[in-house]
């Protein structure tokens, strides 16, 4: 097996990518790839693939079906507006769909990794989940989008 990243790994990479630079101007938020399970600064976001399903479309040609891949992007926010706030751009910001990046070719700033994919956002859910206060030494608002996503070029 060589040490070349797999196309799942670099749409993962990409989504993370995607959700940094959408906040880069904002030196504040933590964008993590995993569920925090460590002490929770707010605001942080964290990324998470979720349900990676391929299907064929087409018997005898494999070259001819679709990939779609699950998101699952929880936001904790010190209030509210804070948590929808970074939700709508969110949903706004991905309309356009992600781009995927070749990071076999190194990672910004020292790279800039060819755009080799992209993922279409074809199914979108902004939920606000609520927290209950005795069960956290700090008070903060959470909410959870689920993008769903087509490979454009499987």
């Amino acid at each position: 097996m060589t040490n070349q990243m797999l196309i799942y790994r670099l749409e993962d990479l990409s989504m993370i990518h995607f959700i940094e630079t959408m906040f880069q101007d904002y030196a504040f938020i933590t964008v993590v790839d995993e569920f925090p399970k460590v002490v929770l600064e707010t605001p942080t976001i964290s990324v998470v693939n979720g349900k990676l399903k391929e299907e064929q479309f087409e018997l005898g040609n494999e070259d001819f079906g679709v990939r779609t891949r699950r998101w699952f992007i929880d936001i904790f926010a010190k209030n509210k507006s804070q948590r929808d706030d970074f939700a709508y751009k969110i949903l706004d910001e991905s309309d356009s769909g992600i781009s995927v990046y070749d990071y076999n070719e190194g990672f910004p700033p020292d790279a800039s990794p060819t755009v080799i994919n992209h993922l279409s956002v074809i199914s979108k859910v902004y939920q606000p989940l609520s927290v209950i206060p005795q069960s956290n030494e700090k008070l903060y608002y959470r909410g959870q989008l689920i993008l769903i996503t087509k490979n454009d070029k499987v």
